[in-house]
């Protein structure tokens, strides 16, 4: 099981794709956690393998009103490569999607072990 202090909660407003993440997920992407959050910025983090599977998984949740779990690779704000373990589902509004949310958490000693 993995200590939860490396995981925390997030969510994307899909009416403008605006952030919000709970502390722990700065620290994953090496960010102070008065940043502010900008989804274009966050994404080109994402090394580049993991950002084009995240896009497609992303893409056909919100499509199919869905989820989806993936690891991705990042490199953080501090220069820092991690891995994290990231799962996402789609709130809908009668029918229509309105958010993604979901959990990241850092599984970086995992996947270098």
């Amino acid at each position: 099981m993995r200590p939860a202090a490396c995981a925390g909660r997030w969510h994307c407003d899909l009416a403008d794709d605006s952030l919000s993440w709970s502390p722990p997920i700065f620290a994953l992407f090496g960010l102070d956690p008065a940043s502010p959050l900008d989804r274009d910025t966050i994404v080109e983090m994402y090394e580049p393998d993991s950002r084009m599977l995240m896009e497609q998984l992303r893409a056909r949740a919100i499509e199919e009103r869905g989820s989806f779990t993936m690891e991705a690779r990042i490199r953080g704000a501090d220069g820092a490569v991690r891995w994290m373990l990231l799962t996402a589902d789609v709130a809908c509004h009668n029918g229509r999607p309105t958010q993604l949310y979901g959990v990241k958490q850092d599984i970086t000693l995992e996947m270098t072990a």
